[in-house]
């Protein structure tokens, strides 16, 4: 009995010991023991269960190395200019910042009887600093300053040819200052400052877009007439105010302006400066594209389809200055073509006695290429003095090279003058002139 109870308890510690083992870990199930005469072996200890290792963590992923851009040299260069152009932060004002130099050299024949040889030029034809922008949303103003002809030695005049030789360095005049109202977006415009007066297309063209070598030589032959200070020559403007605008879809444009003109010295009784102001008005008929700025271009080089038809009239008291105009620049076949005439007379009378009456027809044509960008044009004009036979005519052609249209360009002009003078022989002579020109604004 008492070797059964034995047996009996063994056995039960036995299946204790495999189920607690079943719990610890998944092992083979613990031997049953052996009879009491044998020794019973120990049950085998679970070693613990292996702890999971933690997931490596990614390996970095090596980000790509930069391409490194191309030099600035593999890139083409660009043939538009785009302004130099500043804008404040809330857009209330923007400056632009632009610059016109045109060096030149000339050689031009005797220009009167007795003196042989040809006089000869290096010198700078126009020097300009240009600024200008909005103020607002209906303000815009433009400035700009000129030092013209400098060191151009002096070769005297077809009336006066004993020149001096000396260079002239006439220092930096104001070209140009106006502040422009947009009163009514582009229908009415209020100018005011020192600003080109209402007159032929030719003379409200901007120096830096003409077509041709420079203005007509009879463009501004009053300008210097309004007592202005001696040797500095306006260049056809004056102080005032001015309307202007575009009417019709831009079909027409009016300017109309009051100018400081001539100012009279006082008398014996008088203060001076008592008399009247100057007057000017000018109407365009725009048949295609309108000309929308203050200052017309000589070309558009493409970029615009114009034909327009002008007039103008200024006066101050028994002065007065008639012109009429026809202008044409617009695409054609492989290329485009530009054609301008002007006509003006003047009659200084009593209140401007040193200008005679006299009447002149200036033009000038020629076709761009647009392959080759080069223009052969060709130029005439003729003034006529009314009281006498005295005449100038001029007859010239040339080769305008536009590898960068208006901002870098190079002109070569040569030009036959016959002059007659009111009394004596008619002489001619020529003039050969090559000139680069760089301008942006």
């Amino acid at each position: 009995m008492g070797r059964k109870i034995q047996v009996c308890a063994l056995s039960l510690l036995g299946a204790f010991g495999y189920t607690t083992s079943a719990f610890a870990q998944a092992a083979e199930p613990a031997p049953v023991a052996a009879p009491a005469e044998a020794a019973p072996a120990p049950a085998p200890v679970a070693e613990p269960a292996p702890v999971a290792a933690p997931p490596a963590a990614p390996a970095p992923v090596a980000e790509p190395a930069p391409v490194a851009a191309p030099p600035a040299t593999d890139l083409p260069a660009p043939t538009a200019f785009e302004s130099f152009k500043i804008e404040n932060k809330n857009g209330s004002a923007t400056l632009k910042i632009g610059l016109l130099a045109q060096p030149q050299f000339e050689i031009i024949g005797s220009q009167g009887p007795g003196l042989t040889g040809a006089s000869k030029n290096l010198f700078v034809r126009r020097t300009r600093l240009l600024v200008g922008g909005t103020l607002f949303k209906d303000f815009e103003y433009f400035f700009d300053t000129d030092s013209a002809n400098l060191f151009k030695g002096d070769i005297g005049t077809p009336a006066a040819p004993a020149g001096t030789g000396t260079k002239s360095a006439p220092g930096i005049v104001v070209q140009d200052i106006i502040g422009t109202w947009k009163a009514y977006e582009d229908m009415i415009k209020v100018d005011a400052g020192y600003m080109l007066t209402p007159g032929a297309h030719n003379a409200l063209q901007g120096a830096g877009t003409l077509y041709s070598l420079d203005y007509f030589q009879n463009t501004f032959n009053h300008s210097t007439q309004f007592n202005s200070t001696a040797g500095f020559n306006p260049a056809g403007r004056d102080a005032g105010v001015q309307l202007r605008g575009l009417l019709v879809d831009g079909h027409i444009e009016y300017r109309l302006g009051v100018f400081q003109g001539n100012r009279r010295p006082s008398s014996a009784t008088e203060v001076a400066a008592r008399n009247g102001f100057r007057y000017a008005g000018r109407v365009q008929i725009n048949v295609l594209d309108p000309e929308t700025g203050f200052f017309y271009a000589g070309s558009y080089l493409g970029k615009k389809k114009v034909l327009s038809f002008g007039a103008a009239y200024d006066f101050q008291s028994d002065y007065n200055h008639f012109a009429a105009d026809a202008f044409l620049d617009m695409p054609a076949g492989p290329g485009g073509v530009t054609a301008q005439v002007n006509f003006s007379r003047w009659n200084g009378g009593p209140f401007l006695n040193g200008l005679a009456k006299q009447t002149a027809i200036m033009g000038e044509a020629g076709y761009r290429l647009d392959a080759f960008p080069i223009s052969p044009i060709v130029t005439f004009e003729q003034r006529k003095i009314s009281d006498n036979d005295a005449k100038n005519t001029r007859i010239g052609g040339g080769l305008a090279y536009w590898p960068y249209g208006h901002t870098i360009n190079l002109k070569a002009f040569y030009t036959h003058i016959a002059n007659k003078p009111a009394m004596g022989d008619s002489r001619g002579y020529n003039q050969f002139n090559l000139q680069w020109q760089l301008y942006f604004y």
